[in-house]
């Protein structure tokens, strides 16, 4: 593969992974409680819950995977600062942070900024937790990953709790993408769909996601399965593979990450 066709090909993935909202290993919403840690990693959606007022939450992360042709991408550390400015409103500040086509001795590039904020509604309407997740994606970026504009991304969030343990998890995401042959942009609309549960210290789940982006005129889904696993109150450890559905999404992808969280006293 040329350098060019690299580079354009691990842009998209960029460009996917930024409108992607980091399947939620979260507890289900029968059994949460105010101290409960809930994170939006591992995996493609967002939990329709806030960090709580005063509670600043920094999540990272490192992905890297691998294509049919048997190259690879990496982005790492993925950092999302979240800070609860009220009851059910957080402010959030995201990026995929650097990038290279490769796992390690790589060239890295820096990649988009996203800015917003997050507000849960205070009832849930049929045991339905329902938010709203409002982002700017700033051209901030290395020239082969930024997408050179200021691009809206809108998520809605949808939770219902299943019993006791387990979760559905719904997130509808639409955002404006560019393309070098279109510089009005397109609206592209994506999907994720997750069972969650809560065993102890664990907090597995199992999803599939359609990205709000075309690549090469197709739609990139995956199917992916990980765990969140607290390792202290405020500190969470988590990990999660991905499996590409179809050409345009990579083959295979693995991450791991870090979540640790300040409350106030």
């Amino acid at each position: 593969m040329s350098t060019m066709g690299s580079r354009r090909r691990l842009g998209g993935w960029i460009a996917a992974m930024l409108v992607a909202a980091p399947v939620s290993a979260q507890p289900p919403a029968s059994t949460a409680e105010a101290a409960d840690l809930v994170a939006d990693r591992p995996g493609f959606n967002a939990p329709a819950s806030v960090v709580g007022a005063g509670v600043v939450q920094v999540e990272l992360g490192w992905s890297t995977v691998r294509w049919r042709d048997g190259t690879y991408g990496s982005i790492g550390p993925q950092p999302l600062l979240r800070v609860g400015v009220a009851r059910l409103v957080e402010v959030q500040v995201a990026s995929a942070g650097l990038a290279a086509g490769c796992v390690a001795d790589c060239q890295w590039h820096g990649t988009d900024v996203a800015v917003g904020t997050r507000a849960r509604l205070p009832r849930e309407p049929f045991g339905v937790a329902l938010a709203a997740t409002g982002l700017v994606s700033l051209p901030t970026g290395a020239t082969a990953l930024t997408s050179g504009f200021v691009d809206p991304l809108v998520i809605l969030q949808a939770d219902r709790s299943l019993g006791a343990f387990f979760e559905l998890s719904y997130n509808y995401l639409f955002t404006r993408v560019h393309d070098e042959d279109d510089a009005r942009g397109f609206v592209r609309s994506g999907h994720g769909v997750s069972l969650g549960a809560a065993a102890g210290r664990w907090t597995p789940f199992v999803a599939v996601a359609w990205r709000p982006v075309h690549v090469e005129g197709d739609v990139p889904w995956l199917a992916q399965a990980g765990t969140g696993f607290r390792l202290a109150t405020d500190v969470q450890l988590d990990v999660s593979l991905d499996r590409g559905l179809n050409a345009v999404e990579p083959w295979w992808g693995v991450s791991a990450g870090l979540v640790v969280r300040h409350r106030p006293r």
